[in-house]
């Protein structure tokens, strides 16, 4: 029988991308190692590893996650059916208020991103 993830796990992974994302953000993601990760998220290096394979996959999830939210954005505005002059308006106020609200993964993608090989680039496009 396969074994089911713990309760918590989807939180404590979210956790876990928001601290990382905050350290790359704050010190750029070749300067920030998985010990500070764990530190900053209160848990071990070996139970930080029960989470995320290695520190590439934990930036290549904060930026998949972020462009991810983008499109849902967009997705939920364009469902509105608005003419195209308040469609735009409101595509502008939704990422003002995206960046504005998760400030370290904007600042990842966009200054980080180059750090990701090609493979994961690709998935994002």
């Amino acid at each position: 029988m396969a074994r089911g993830r713990a309760p918590g796990f989807d939180a404590t992974r979210e956790e876990i991308l928001a601290q990382a994302a905050r350290l790359f953000a704050n010190q750029g993601y070749p300067a920030t190692s998985m010990n500070q990760v764990a530190e900053a998220c209160e848990v071990s290096k070996p139970t930080l590893y029960h989470y995320v394979r290695d520190k590439h996959e934990l930036l290549a999830q904060i930026c998949q996650n972020h462009l991810q939210h983008l499109v849902d954005l967009v997705d939920e505005v364009s469902a509105q059916g608005l003419p195209p002059q308040d469609h735009l308006r409101g595509l502008i106020h939704r990422f003002v208020q995206a960046y504005g609200e998760a400030q370290n993964e904007h600042r990842v993608l966009t200054e980080d991103l180059k750090f990701l090989d090609d493979e994961h680039r690709e998935r994002m496009v």
